[in-house]
């Protein structure tokens, strides 16, 4: 089936006929036979080793991923309780302080003078003008 292009007198299937000639000239087997076959091998040779280990893991279960982490994870942990216990034996206990019961504005004004805003935020001549709102 043949259409008429608006802008020429060519048909579709003259350009059609035109590009295919050109594309011929790029395609890589027109000058070695057998190109993409030997180029899908290889692919597939580079990628041996890659397929291999993809093929290995869809073996593989939650279970067994666990197991093969427990040559290295039971030890890790039995040296880890092992260093602690030593340090729970080996260092003293501290002794026992009063606890005394601190509330929010008192930890929050710890070491603050009696004044929590200083004295010359208040000043007009300092140029910096303090503003405060609180919204409930």
């Amino acid at each position: 089936m043949t259409y008429i292009d608006d802008r020429s007198t060519d048909t579709v299937s003259d350009r059609d006929l035109a590009i295919e000639s050109l594309l011929t000239r790029l395609d890589p087997e027109a000058t070695r036979p057998r190109y993409w076959q030997s180029l899908q091998r290889s692919i597939v040779d580079a990628a041996r080793m890659e397929l291999a280990r993809r093929r290995r893991m869809a073996d593989l279960t939650v279970a067994g991923t666990v197991t093969s982490w427990a040559r290295t994870v039971v030890p890790s942990a039995v040296v880890a309780a092992a260093a602690a216990a030593v340090i729970l034996l080996v260092v003293p206990a501290p002794p026992n302080a009063p606890v005394a019961d601190v509330g929010i504005e008192e930890l929050l004004s710890i070491g603050l003078e009696d004044e929590a805003i200083p004295a010359d935020l208040d000043d007009p001549t300092s140029g910096f003008t303090f503003a405060a709102a609180e919204i409930f």
